[in-house]
């Protein structure tokens, strides 16, 4: 059994091409050191003695920077090309991160907080093109699962590693997080290094593709539509970073090394199952039918709190089945992206993708700590599991509506 398992998972991997290794690898680097992201909610409430309603509002505008970024970073994008968007939000961002060490103000913090997101979603539709340029529609789904195989690897490194490191100071964390960012770049500029950028002009013959497909996605109703259900969506798995620590430090009583390592198990989950998944299940039906599986495993997760169990048990039960969510909603959501976004606007396509991720990043820290704040944690784990079905049901009509256009 054991070795029918490792030969689909190896097999997985095969005809993936190199470069896609390349930037998954640069993308290990730089996730390895994402302990911020991680720990900024107990940062700015435990270190710096914020109100938890004070911590909603500065990572509001962490949601803010991200949506311009991602905005800023896809027009970048389709002006100068991949690679430079990617090497200087790197660089820039492991600066800043470290500069950000000193800040303890809430203004100043906020600022902060909206400046170091925008510089680092500036890289996500950068990214999200490059990997779009080297890969074929036959290993995208693949790649893209590789791809979050390597950031949920370094997901699964920098929870378990920034827990060890708060234990010796705050400062210790920004630090590696600031580094590895600037390590990510030097391996970018290594393996992959900068190639001429010809700006691409479409022809009408291009991809084959009806005219629709190559006009702006702000004038694309059909992926206006997927985008908006995103942020939806977005905002019931993005609670796994901005509340559920904070629950687990209040709630459970556990430490800042207990709740790195349980988070870390997220990615180590992550990393082992999605590609042989993925493997498996590609190209057998609708990418929109996985999807609405992971929602429900969504609604299920937040649900489990609910239930009579040891803390222990409630953690594991909670990270198996957002786990599983992800799995199914994230590489099949991103493969219906790549594959629309062609021609001219790539880029843009790929930014309002992250917009959306931007969008739900402003408001789902503010939503879940504002709902904690005035209702408790119970009333916040039953709307999230409401939202999640609510946007199965957005999924299934879409896929109803436009059934050629969401395969």
């Amino acid at each position: 059994m054991m070795n029918q398992f490792f030969t689909h998972w190896r097999s997985s991997y095969q005809g993936i091409p190199k470069e896609i290794w390349f930037l998954s690898l640069i993308t290990l680097v730089n996730k390895c050191g994402s302990m911020i992201i991680v720990f900024i909610t107990l940062y700015l409430t435990q270190e710096l003695h914020y109100h938890i309603r004070e911590a909603g509002y500065t990572m509001m505008f962490f949601g803010l920077g991200g949506l311009v970024g991602a905005y800023i970073g896809g027009r970048l994008t389709d002006r100068l090309g991949s690679f430079p968007v990617q090497f200087w939000s790197l660089m820039v961002n492991g600066v800043v991160l470290m500069l950000m060490l000193h800040i303890r103000d809430f203004g100043m913090m906020c600022g902060a907080v909206f400046f170091l997101s925008l510089i680092s979603e500036s890289f996500r539709p950068a990214n999200s093109v490059a990997i779009a340029n080297h890969c074929t529609a036959e290993t995208r789904t693949r790649s893209i699962s590789l791809y979050r195989m390597a950031a949920n690897l370094g997901w699964a490194v920098a929870p378990a590693i920034g827990g060890v490191l708060v234990a010796f100071g705050w400062s210790w964390l920004f630090w590696v997080d600031g580094l590895t960012c600037i390590l990510a770049a030097i391996f970018l500029y290594w393996l992959l290094p900068p190639k001429p950028f010809h700006r691409h002009k479409p022809s009408e013959q291009e991809f084959d593709e009806p005219i629709e497909r190559r006009k702006s996605p702000y004038r694309d109703r059909k992926f206006v539509w997927f985008s908006i259900l995103t942020v939806l969506n977005a905002m019931v798995f993005m609670q796994l970073l901005w509340i559920i620590p904070v629950f687990w430090k209040t709630q459970f009583g556990w430490n800042e090394t207990t709740v790195g390592l349980m988070s870390a198990l997220n990615g180590v989950f992550v990393f082992l199952i999605e590609m042989p998944l993925v493997h498996q299940l590609e190209g057998k039906r609708n990418p929109m039918d996985y999807v609405r599986v992971g929602l429900l495993f969504y609604a299920a997760s937040y649900l489990c709190f609910l239930l009579p169990l040891g803390y222990t048990a409630l953690g594991l039960l909670f990270i198996i089945a957002i786990s599983l969510g992800e799995i199914f909603v994230m590489p099949f959501s991103s493969n219906f992206v790549f594959g629309r976004a062609l021609g001219a606007y790539q880029g843009q396509y790929m930014a309002l993708y992250g917009i959306s991720w931007g969008v739900a990043n402003t408001l789902a820290p503010l939503y879940g700590t504002q709902v904690v704040a005035t209702y408790g944690y119970n009333t916040l784990w039953v709307l999230l599991a409401i939202q999640a079905c609510v946007v199965w049901v957005g999924f299934w009509f879409l896929d109803r509506l436009f059934p050629e256009e969401m395969a």
